[in-house]
């Protein structure tokens, strides 16, 4: 039986047209916010190589200071002037720096982001050493194209199983923490560009850390650690330390229910809180032997009657050890 539905009425005609010009607008100001979105990133990125290339005018140094920035470990010798991979970097970091030499990198790297823990690494590194940790010919890397570099710092990685990959979770528990693991390296690839340098940064003095990101849509950066023992020293190397020798102006701001670190300027000024990131990582990295050293001291006076101390006792036991390994070696900072 067929059923008959009544013509519509004028004014019902009428509120279709309204919806679809609606849609139509809102189609319109999402293509126009994602164009102008794209503009700014543009012009946050050019600002930004400006400001960390500034007056460098050799190739390699131009070379060092972008693709550290980038999350790379790199080191330039003095005498020659060369670069390469430092002995720190992942294994897989000479492959991907290879593949950044193509403009159209992000077609070709297609390697699953992971937690960057290699169950092979045992193996013998020697027969998987990559070229660039003996020498890096900068003039394959076309970086006085701004359109390149752009393309360097615009790499998002997708939230996938990466993000929820748990391997790193046991480096989290007392513990490893007391034990002070070497920590599995971190491939660059698994980082975004802006967060990159802080994270390799402070993994590098035995900061476990995991899915941290440079903020995006007008949220905050963060770095999140595994735990909270590694957040929490951290935040006293932050206390103690960072902001005692740096003039900062963003916030950063710890917490204790989730052990992240969020970082946002107080106006929302993303160049100033890229570059600030960056000389964190600096300084971090710059007097990376002193703070690991540091850990494994206070570590090995750690016992099984700490681990039920509460948050703040840790925190402040963590700074003490701090300020007396500062003061010891104040000569050493850099």
């Amino acid at each position: 039986m067929l059923t008959f539905y009544p013509p519509l009425l004028a004014y019902q005609i009428d509120s279709v047209k309204i919806i679809r010009y609606k849609i139509k607008q809102l189609r319109e100001k999402a293509m126009h916010d994602c164009f102008s979105d794209e503009k700014t990133k543009i012009s946050l990125i050019e600002k930004f190589i400006e400001e960390i290339i500034s007056g460098k005018k050799e190739r390699m140094e131009r070379f060092y200071e972008i693709f550290s920035a980038r999350g790379f470990s790199l080191e330039l010798e003095d005498t020659t002037g060369n670069v390469r991979l430092s002995d720190e970097s992942h294994g897989e970091d000479g492959e991907f720096l290879e593949i950044l030499q193509n403009i159209g990198y992000k077609k070709i790297y297609n390697t699953a982001h992971q937690d960057a823990i290699n169950n092979n690494d045992s193996e013998d590194a020697s027969q998987k050493r990559h070229a660039y940790f003996d020498y890096i010919n900068t003039q394959l890397f076309d970086i006085n194209n701004m359109q390149y570099v752009i393309e360097l710092f615009s790499n998002k990685i997708p939230v996938d199983m990466y993000r929820l990959n748990w391997e790193r979770d046991r480096y989290g528990r007392f513990e490893q923490f007391k034990a002070c693991e070497q920590l599995p390296k971190i491939r660059v690839s698994d980082l975004e560009p802006f967060i990159a340098r802080l994270t390799k940064a402070v993994s590098s003095i035995g900061i476990s850390t995991w899915s941290s990101c440079e903020g995006h849509w007008g949220d905050p950066a963060y770095i999140k650690c595994n735990g909270k023992y590694h957040r929490l020293w951290f935040q006293a190397l932050f206390n103690t330390f960072i902001k005692k020798r740096l003039d900062l102006v963003c916030n950063w701001e710890w917490l204790g229910w989730d052990d992240r670190c969020f970082i946002r300027h107080p106006e929302g000024n993303l160049l100033e809180l890229y570059l600030e990131i960056q000389k964190v990582a600096c300084l971090v990295h710059n007097n990376r032997t002193l703070l690991r050293n540091t850990k494994k001291q206070t570590c090995q006076l750690l016992t099984h009657k700490h681990k039920s101390m509460n948050q703040k006792k840790w925190l402040n036991i963590f700074q003490k050890c701090f300020e007396e390994s500062f003061t010891h070696n104040a000569l050493l900072f850099y």
